[in-house]
């Protein structure tokens, strides 16, 4: 699953912050692509959503599910929560460096949120040039984490190489 956000983003945050986002499902292409066919295939799946009204209906499902009687909401969240192995965020965060009481923030950390019984939740989150990467998993079902960690590292490494020879 992968949050869509569904503000405007030409108009400034309103007052009162809050999510406005919905939680879409997106098929991953776990086939024996090249890393960047896998990487074009996926932006081309979540391009598609995005200009699909998919996210808007979604949020209004969800919605009305949260106006029903809570026995009913939690059932209905479960089984589509249940559809998934976990949920992916992008957060693109300032891109120069912000303060907080006359302090420069060094680094910001993000948190992907997670519902039901997912496996796997990832973070990805920008703050003043740098991104950061930080995995959710369940340790009952994923026992070493840092196998994951690795082999995403080897992942991203294998597209910079081969972005930096085009």
């Amino acid at each position: 699953m992968v949050p869509v956000n569904l503000r405007d983003l030409r108009q400034p945050l309103p007052r009162e912050l809050g999510n406005k986002f919905a939680l879409v499902m997106l098929p991953l292409p776990t086939g024996r692509l090249a890393p960047l066919q896998r990487l074009t295939e996926a932006k081309a799946r979540m391009d598609s959503i995005k200009n699909s009204p998919e996210a808007v209906l979604t949020f209004g499902l969800i919605n009305a599910i949260g106006r029903t009687n809570t026995d009913v909401a939690k059932q209905v969240i479960d089984f589509f929560a249940a559809k998934a192995i976990g949920v992916t965020t992008n957060v693109a965060g300032p891109m120069t460096g912000r303060y907080l009481a006359g302090t420069r923030i060094s680094s910001i950390l993000g948190w992907v949120p997670g519902s039901g019984r997912h496996t796997l939740g990832v973070c990805i989150v920008s703050y003043d040039g740098v991104v950061r990467v930080g995995f959710k998993a369940d340790a009952g079902v994923v026992t070493d984490p840092s196998t994951l960690a690795s082999a995403f590292e080897e992942e991203m490494d294998a597209l910079v190489r081969l972005s930096a020879a085009m």
